[in-house]
């Protein structure tokens, strides 16, 4: 009897050895499920269609020193999918440029920033001289626009002048040609107020026009004069306004339900949106917009990528970002990956310091 019951509790011992075999072999086995998205420079699909980036290298760097296995998990682009797949437990992980937002803490639970960054304007590298930016606005099709139509509401004033002079005013009479030309003559000296009296209405219908072309003309001045003043003001835009952090006083472009758009909203200050940051820094190299408020690693990316040599991108930030991954509340891997990282940040500052020299040349 004692023998089956040794015999027993021996294949037991042997059955619990297996079975704890077979749970570790599991685990190990196991992969986590990592979502991430096209967000360059921190998750993109390189030449051979493998996943790389800013937050996907160091996402390898850390799995590989804590031993765990993982696969990637492509998701569309907006966070706000990728935050579902993540508490509907489709994913384990969120690695891309995802910043630490107060809204988002009580849904989702964030590591350690890996990087500190922030919102920052990309601007026309050239700088643009008195000279040149008069230039440059005199030969726009706004300019060419407000000039034909200035010239137009001067010859409606001199037509009217000549309708009532033509026939008792020896200045606008004769030939159609003449009269016109007499009219439209002194349809302009009135307006700039030169007025050198060389010709002047005599009718009461003539004079009742030159009255009110007289204070017509005043305003289109002011306001041609005002408008020109303006223009070659934003043809010569420099940093000396983004350095004082007062946007509002350029065309700033941003992308649509961007941090960007956010900020510029929150302060009331009007913006030119744009689906794509492409699309928008290069509305700022076509001189369509003055500066672009953006994500500073995303735009130094681009401009390295599409740009180099024409736009560059401000020191000053706006408004800190901190990016991170993010998990579950309650996830176990969370306190593993922040330790691995307070324990590497002398090597993250390295690496980000690398990288920024890198997006710099």
């Amino acid at each position: 009897m004692k023998s089956i019951f040794y015999l027993l509790l021996f294949f037991s011992f042997l059955f619990n050895a297996y079975s704890a075999e077979v749970s570790q072999s599991a685990k190990i086995h196991l992969k986590l499920k990592v979502a991430t998205r096209n967000d360059p420079p921190f998750s993109f699909r390189g030449g051979d269609g493998e996943w790389e980036g800013i937050a996907v290298d160091l996402w390898r760097k850390i799995t590989t020193d804590l031993g765990i296995a993982f696969e990637f998990v492509e998701q569309p682009a907006d966070q706000e999918i990728m935050i579902r797949s993540l508490l509907n437990r489709k994913v384990d992980v969120i690695v891309t440029g995802i910043g630490v937002e107060t809204n988002l803490l009580q849904k989702i639970a964030f590591s350690y920033p890996f990087l500190s960054s922030g919102l920052g304007v990309a601007y026309r590298s050239t700088p643009v001289s008195s000279l040149q930016a008069v230039y440059r606005f005199m030969l726009s099709s706004e300019f060419f626009a407000v000039i034909c139509g200035m010239t137009f509401l001067t010859f409606i004033a001199g037509f009217f002048v000549w309708i009532f002079e033509r026939k008792k005013n020896p200045h606008f009479g004769g030939s159609f040609i003449h009269g016109i030309g007499n009219s439209f003559w002194w349809a302009a000296v009135t307006m700039t107020t030169i007025g050198y009296g060389d010709k002047v209405p005599r009718t009461v219908g003539g004079r009742t026009v030159a009255m009110v072309w007289m204070f017509v003309g005043v305003v289109l001045l002011s306001f041609f004069t005002a408008w020109i003043t303006a223009g070659v003001a934003l043809e010569k835009v420099s940093m000396d306004i983004v350095k004082l952090k007062d946007l509002s006083q350029i065309r700033v472009a941003t992308v649509k339900d961007s941090l960007g758009n956010y900020y510029l909203r929150k302060r009331h200050i009007r913006a030119i949106l744009f689906n794509d940051l492409r699309d928008a820094l290069e509305a700022v190299k076509e001189r369509k917009a003055d500066a672009v408020l953006s994500e500073i690693e995303e735009m130094r990316y681009l401009i390295q990528k599409s740009f180099g040599g024409e736009l560059e991108v401000s020191e000053k930030t706006f408004a800190r970002i901190d990016y991170a991954f993010a998990f579950r509340h309650g996830d176990e891997l969370t306190q593993k990956v922040n330790e691995w990282i307070i324990t590497h940040l002398n090597e993250l500052k390295n690496y980000v310091s690398a990288l920024n020299l890198g997006n710099k040349r």
